[in-house]
């Protein structure tokens, strides 16, 4: 696969911003890629989905792993039409999680900022400017998407889509170079709370 052809396929997958729990787009698009390459795949009843590239049964099973999750917030619940409480998932240190933070609605990308903490210590409020019409889910820090500058990918999801997408580049090639292989690729949900 090719450095061009590698930046297109991480690029599909961290171009879905997540978090615990909310890996769902992410994984649709690891599905829609298993499927345009041919890639059995199955999910499990968790979430995780399970991709078995299997042309020499009698070799030891190789896998590989990745998870779809980034560190986020999850909605607790409205506090507002302009404010929300929410819930930091994953192992983010204070630096990040204060007051005035730039983050991103989802669904929609809606801008807010990071407000208190009303007293838990991994519940912080949020804020938007204008009142927000629709449900939010899930917040993640107001960081692009993805991009690729002087040959190096950027992005808030290298943290694991960069493994993701390593492991279905590998599992792509292999199956075009048609090499005799028992290779599994586990992309998990939810890593970054602890598999929960």
């Amino acid at each position: 696969m090719t450095a061009s052809e590698f930046s297109k396929l991480a690029g599909r997958l961290m171009r879905h911003p997540a978090a615990p729990f909310h890996e769902h787009a992410v994984r649709r698009e690891v599905e829609d890629i298993c499927g345009e390459h041919g890639l059995p795949f199955k999910r499990d009843k968790y979430g995780n989905v399970i991709v078995r590239l299997r042309t020499a049964p009698k070799v030891q099973p190789f896998v590989l792993a990745a998870h779809m999750d980034h560190p986020g917030f999850e909605i607790v619940r409205p506090l507002s039409a302009k404010s929300w409480l929410a819930r930091c998932l994953g192992g983010v240190t204070d630096e990040y999680v204060r007051p005035g933070v730039p983050l991103r609605l989802m669904p929609g990308g809606i801008a807010a900022k990071l407000g208190r903490r009303p007293g838990k210590a991994k519940e912080f409020e949020l804020h938007t400017k204008q009142p927000v019409n629709g449900s939010v889910e899930f917040a993640v820090w107001e960081l692009e998407d993805f991009a690729v500058r002087n040959g190096r990918i950027h992005g808030r999801g290298c943290d694991d889509l960069i493994g993701v997408a390593s492991i279905l580049a590998t599992l792509i090639e292999l199956k075009r170079s048609r090499a005799r292989v028992n290779v599994i690729g586990v992309i998990t949900r939810a890593e970054e709370i602890g598999f929960l």
